[in-house]
C-alpha cells in the first residue's frame, strides 16, 4: 500500500517525556533524510506509551513541527503500549477478497478481548501447510483498543496533523535493519523512556513482536535524576548509582533472554545470530557488553539512518543520538513504500 502521495513521509513516535519525528522523501529503497526533531513533553502527559493529556501532547507536537522545520503534516504514527496486542496465528489460505472475514473469524481465538472493542489489522509473514498438506497463511494479528487510540487522535487533531496510518512501533523496526540482517535471524531491542520493544526477524520476516516493562523512566527514578540526565549517570557516579544501574540492566537482560528463549521454544529454532539494540537506552554506558556477556551472541548498535541519503548532513552532531530515532526512521521509511 502506498502511504505517501507527495513523495514525503513523516514517522512520529510519542514516548514518555519526548515526542520525536523523522521526515524523509524519495522511496523506501532510496530514502532521503529531510528532518529529524524532538520535543520534550510535560511530565505525566504520556504514561507507558498512552496519551494521558491530549492537550499537552498536542501543544508539544505543534512546537515540534514549528521548531523542527517539518513540512508535511501527514504522518505515520507508531504506537506501542498495553492497549496493543500482537499475536502469531495460522489460518487457512483463502483469496484476498475473503481474507478479512476469515481473519475476524479466527482472531477471537487468539485475542483475550472482544473484537468490537478493538481495531484489527494483520501482517502476512509467510505460508506453511498442515499435516494433510492444506495450505496455511502465517500472520501477525494486531489489535488496538479503540478507547486507547482516542487520546492519540485527539492530540494529532489539536496539532493539525493527519494520520495516514497507525503502525505498531515494534514492527516498524523491520524497516531499519541493515541488509546483512535480512538474511539472518536477529533480535532488535528498542529501549525507550517508556515501555521497550523486542522484535525478532527471521530472514526479513517479523516472527515475534513483544512489549516489555523495562523503561528508562524507571532507571531515572532509581537513580534520582531526570530522563535527560540518565545517560550521563550511567557512565559513572556513586556506588548507589552504579548499583541502581546494574539492577535495572539485569531486568533488561532477563526480559531479552526470556523473549529469545520463548521464540526458540515456539519455533524450534536455535539459530539466533545477533541482537541489535537501539532506542535511547542503546546509549547507556556498557549496555551492549552487558547483554553480549549473558546472551552469548553479538550485540550491536545500528545507525537507523545508514540507508538514508543526506543523513550525514541532517544528523550531523547528533552522533550516537541517532539510535533514539530508530522507530521514527522505520516509520518514515515504511511510509515511502510504493511512492
Amino acid at each position: 500500500m502506498a502511504l505517501s502521495t507527495a513523495n514525503k513521509s513523516v514517522g512520529l513516535e510519542i514516548d514518555t517525556g519526548t515526542v520525536r519525528a523523522v521526515e524523509a522523501s524519495g522511496s523506501a529503497a532510496k530514502p532521503k533524510l529531510l528532518n529529524m526533531a524532538e520535543e520534550k513533553l510535560p511530565e505525566g502527559s504520556v504514561d507507558e506509551g498512552m496519551v494521558v493529556n491530549p492537550q499537552e501532547v498536542g501543544a508539544a507536537l505543534r512546537e515540534l513541527w514549528s521548531s523542527g522545520g517539518i513540512s508535511s503534516r501527514r504522518i505515520l504514527l507508531g504506537i506501542s503500549n498495553q492497549g496493543v496486542l500482537v499475536r502469531y496465528a495460522t489460518i487457512p489460505k483463502v483469496p484476498d477478497d475473503k481474507l478479512a472475514n476469515v481473519l475476524r473469524y479466527h482472531a477471537q481465538e487468539h485475542l483475550p478481548i472482544p473484537l468490537e472493542s478493538v481495531v484489527l489489522d494483520h501482517v502476512v509473514i509467510g505460508e506453511t501447510a498442515d499435516e494433510d498438506g492444506n495450505k496455511l497463511l502465517e500472520v501477525l494479528l494486531v489489535a488496538a483498543r479503540r478507547d486507547m487510540l482516542e487520546g492519540f487522535l485527539e492530540a494529532l487533531e489539536l496539532a493539525s496533523l493527519e494520520p495516514v496510518d497507525i503502525d505498531v512501533s515494534t514492527l516498524s523496526l523491520m524497516h531499519i535493519l541493515p541488509p546483512a540482517a535480512l538474511d539472518r535471524t536477529v533480535a532488535v531491542v528498542n529501549v525507550a523512556n517508556g515501555l521497550s520493544n523486542i522484535l525478532i526477524s527471521d530472514r526479513g520476516q517479523p516472527r515475534l513482536a513483544r512489549l516489555v516493562s523495562v523503561k528508562l523512566s524507571d532507571l531515572s527514578s532509581r537513580i534520582g535524576c531526570s530522563l535527560d540526565e540518565v545517560i550521563k549517570y550511567s557512565e559513572g557516579g556513586s556506588t548507589a548509582v552504579r548499583e541502581a544501574y546494574t539492577i535495572w540492566a539485569k531486568s533488561l537482560i532477563a526480559e531479552t533472554r526470556s523473549s529469545l528463549t520463548y521464540y526458540q521454544n515456539q519455533s524450534g529454532s536455535s539459530n539466533l545470530e545477533a541482537v541489535i539494540i537501539n532506542g535511547r537506552g542503546g546509549r547507556l554506558s556498557g549496555i551492549t557488553a552487558r547483554l553480549e556477556e549473558v546472551l552469548g551472541i553479538p550485540v550491536r548498535l545500528v545507525n537507523p539512518f545508514a540507508g538514508f541519503s543526506n543523513a550525514a548532513k541532517i544528523s550531523e552532531g547528533s552522533g550516537i543520538r541517532a539510535v533514539e530515532f530508530a522507530i521514527c526512521a522505520g516509520l518514515a521509511r515504511r511510509g515511502l513504500e510504493g511512492s
